[in-house]
């Protein structure tokens, strides 16, 4: 702002930091849904120097609680969130690999009495396997995975054989056992679903293909969406047959399903396979069906306007591009349609930059301090 559009103009951004807002959980919930991330990340160094933890408190004795791992977890997701991914993989570090003994609440028999197992939230350990793939080590990532796996099949055959979690004698009711089968099982599936994605990352298509596949034992009701993916998978490595068949899959499945959520996937996915045949018109005419049953589809609307560009109607494209943005800017004002929208502008018109311009200060109005202006192209 102060770059581009003068002092003036940056002092009217007004946005929430870690000082505006309440010093706990709830100023933190606060921070986050404003997108103002950077600032959350603060409020846990805060939240967690008050907890004896954090800044300057290395390799000095901490206790762990539920709240501090808890915090913990936030502010590392944030920093993955923010692309910071050494900074997360420093601050990972003391935690080695998240199995030592002060981690676990028979550490701390005076605060949780009674308590068994491990106090690091699941997600925290997914997150820990998964940094890795970011960092440009996608075996290592994969390698974590497959121990949090493990781990999870035999806490599940222990309740199923009608053990304890820890494969003791168990004394829950059969509603409690049940719940925590059902909770094993979708851990399961979580952990199939990162290996699937680090597996992509990795260009290992056939493999990713088949971990998808498992996960619809864990989320059967997620079967449409995961069988359009591996649809979409397959029509970017241009195997047109393979995704067309897949899509059918998903239209057989959808059919049992009632409603519009059903219906605009299986268009979504027509629309994308003629996109893979470079069939614009067709495409076009598939994502201007869904905006009829669906006028706040971002991705269609978005995917829509490139048609238009690729059939030769640019100022059709940015007619619809800039409407969309115009209309909702909160719902709309995301990157990919930023980026689509100023790389028009360039092909369109020697003004590009004031209008790129115009573009930063409706998003500094609407947006928090984790926005990547990147996507504008104004450098």
């Amino acid at each position: 702002m102060l770059r581009f559009l003068g002092e003036k103009a940056a002092a009217k951004r007004q946005v929430l930091n870690a000082d505006s807002v309440e010093q706990s959980f709830v100023g933190l919930k606060q921070l986050i849904s404003c997108r103002n991330w950077r600032a959350a990340v603060d409020l846990c160094g805060r939240l967690l120097t008050a907890h004896g933890q954090g800044y300057g408190k290395s390799g000095l004795l901490t206790s762990h609680t539920t709240d501090s791992l808890q915090l913990w977890f936030v502010r590392l997701a944030l920093l993955v969130k923010l692309g910071l991914f050494q900074n997360a993989e420093m601050e990972f570090e003391p935690f080695g690999n998240l199995d030592q003994p002060d981690l676990y609440y028979e550490y701390y028999p005076h605060v949780y009495p009674g308590r068994r197992g491990s106090m690091v939230p699941f997600s925290m350990r997914i997150l820990h396997a998964e940094l890795q793939q970011y960092l440009g080590n996608p075996q290592e990532s994969l390698d974590r995975l497959h121990k949090v796996k493990t781990v999870c099949s035999k806490i599940l055959a222990n309740l199923e054989q009608g053990l304890a979690e820890d494969g003791g004698m168990s004394s829950v009711t059969q509603e409690g056992r049940q719940a925590s089968i059902r909770l094993w099982r979708s851990r399961l599936g979580r952990v199939m679903y990162s290996m699937a994605n680090c597996l992509l990352l990795m260009k290992d298509y056939v493999l990713a293909v088949e971990a998808y596949h498992s996960v619809i034992k864990y989320y059967p009701e997620q079967e449409p969406q995961l069988l359009s993916g591996i649809g979409r998978i397959s029509l970017q490595i241009g195997d047109i047959k393979t995704a067309e068949k897949y899509f059918q899959d998903v239209e057989k499945v959808t059919q049992k399903l009632d409603g519009l959520q059903g219906k605009i996937m299986v268009l979504m996915n027509s629309a994308f396979l003629h996109l893979g045949q470079n069939n614009f018109a067709e495409a076009h005419r598939f994502f201007t069906e869904i905006l009829r049953m669906d006028p706040r589809n971002a991705v269609a609307n978005n995917n829509a306007a490139v048609c238009l560009l690729y059939l030769g109607k640019l100022k059709d494209s940015l007619r619809q591009l800039e409407a969309m943005v115009q209309q909702d800017p909160r719902h709309y004002l995301h990157e990919s349609v930023l980026f689509n929208l100023t790389t028009m502008y360039e092909l369109e018109s020697s003004r590009s930059m004031q209008k790129k311009q115009a573009l930063l200060e409706a998003v500094a109005g609407k947006e928090g301090d984790s926005f990547n202006t990147q996507c504008l192209k104004l450098a």
